[in-house]
């Protein structure tokens, strides 16, 4: 939605120029935004739908032949990548097939890392019980070399195990008591050592409860390096509405791309709505699973999201901006721009060659217009669903439900003075 004023002819055969080129290059998606944006326009409405019935007869295969690649690695990273894609089409070719064997992949790898671990404790126990042997044959300096040997070996592993858990620990509570918040969170979060689920609690109620709308704080973890990592970091947040103790943020990179609903062969029959889309699902289960430990969901609130596009409410403690609510949270274009992380992009976010800006997800169902309804023999061409472009501006005529290059901007409110019970189990 631009804040600009109406276009010139000139403006409008410069987009359709544009769009032309975008075709040459076999640019579908990218040519079909612009020659939305001047409807009316020459043939610009009969080459928009064309481009995204081309954009549409490859959309299925780009997917499986992705998901298809990450099967083929060997790790269960990969494998969870490949389920997570083959999920996104249900019915298509053999994908269901390829979910059961990439579970099955799953089981088979770490029944190999358990075998690898017993392996690897029944040598240790051998070596133990050999080094036992030399000790008791060998004297004199002998014995005193094997010792001061076993004893760096042994040393440094119970270093390792414990004595570097507990180092972090202290530092953590150092950091906490020295009022240094972001830096105990940081080395706290994640531990599960002792009480440091307890700490990251309070920690979250003393450095949040201060926080003004448009800061910047941190709050959960999630992956954003590359995939292969397995690394979590903490989540950047925007402050965007207070009331009273409660916060409203929304994270300030795009964290993950997933299109907003499965593919369906009964698609065409099936309303398109928040309450019933593959985001919701994520946001409410995968998403605060991944992001959060137990003391922080205690500070999640449930939001109730009235009616809209004809679903029901909705109690939700993570959800996507609507239309309406990013208008008003970012009133100007350049505020809605947002890049992806090093991890969203590697799930599929795009991103643009133009400032590496990257669409993101709103929560709002939008229905096509009269021309659309021409595709009703294309289920994932019917329905659509407001984004905001790389340029920051608000899509209100929306883009196909089933595009997995959208990223996701989560949104939450939490109480900084919850009050919930925490029972956390000590690490021995």
């Amino acid at each position: 939605m631009d804040t600009k004023g109406p276009m010139t002819i000139e403006d409008r055969e410069r987009i359709y120029q544009n769009a032309l080129l975008l075709i040459e290059g076999d640019l579908y998606g990218e040519a079909a935004d612009e020659l939305a944006r001047i409807p009316g326009y020459r043939d610009a409405d009969e080459r928009r739908i064309e481009c995204e019935k081309k954009k549409a007869t490859k959309h299925l295969d780009d997917i499986y032949e992705e998901a298809d690649k990450a099967a083929a690695n060997g790790n269960v990273r990969s494998q969870e990548k490949a389920i997570q894609l083959f999920g996104t089409i249900p019915g298509y070719r053999d994908a269901d097939a390829r979910i059961e064997q990439a579970k099955d992949a799953i089981q088979a790898i770490q029944r190999k890392e358990q075998a690898d671990r017993a392996a690897a404790i029944r040598a240790a126990e051998q070596r133990e019980q050999r080094r036992k042997k030399r000790i008791r044959r060998i004297v004199g300096v002998a014995i005193g070399l094997v010792l001061v040997a076993v004893a760096c070996l042994v040393g440094r592993s119970l270093y390792q195990k414990y004595a570097v858990p507990e180092l972090r620990y202290r530092q953590g509570v150092e950091q906490m008591e020295a009022g240094a918040y972001d830096e105990a969170y940081r080395t706290l979060h994640g531990m599960n050592y002792k009480d440091s689920s307890d700490l990251i609690f309070r920690i979250g109620k003393e450095r949040l409860k201060g926080a003004e709308v448009g800061a910047t704080i941190l709050f959960g973890a999630y992956p954003q390096g590359h995939i292969t990592s397995g690394e979590k970091d903490p989540i950047e947040w925007l402050v965007l509405d207070r009331d009273g103790s409660k916060l409203m943020l929304i994270s300030k990179y795009v964290l993950d791309a997933l299109p907003y609903m499965r593919y369906s062969f009964e698609q065409e029959h099936t309303p398109i709505t928040w309450e019933t889309c593959l985001l919701r699902q994520w946001l409410n289960s995968t998403f605060l699973e991944t992001a959060f430990d137990p003391g922080e969901i205690l500070m999640l609130e449930r939001t109730s999201l009235k009616k809209m596009d004809g679903s029901f409410d909705t109690m939700d403690r993570a959800y996507l901006l609507s239309i309406q609510e990013a208008l008003h949270y970012f009133p100007t274009d350049e505020a809605r721009k947002c890049t992806a992380t090093q991890y969203a992009l590697e799930f599929g976010a795009y991103r643009s060659s133009v400032g590496f800006t990257s669409l993101w997800w709103l929560r709002t169902p939008v229905y096509s217009d009269a021309a659309m309804v021409e595709l009703a023999d294309e289920p994932y061409a019917t329905y659509r669903v407001a984004c905001v472009g790389t340029s920051g501006q608000i899509i209100d005529m929306g883009h196909g439900i089933l595009n997995r290059g959208y990223g996701v901007r989560p949104v939450v409110w939490i109480d900084t003075e919850s009050t919930g019970e925490l029972t956390f189990k000590k690490a021995k």
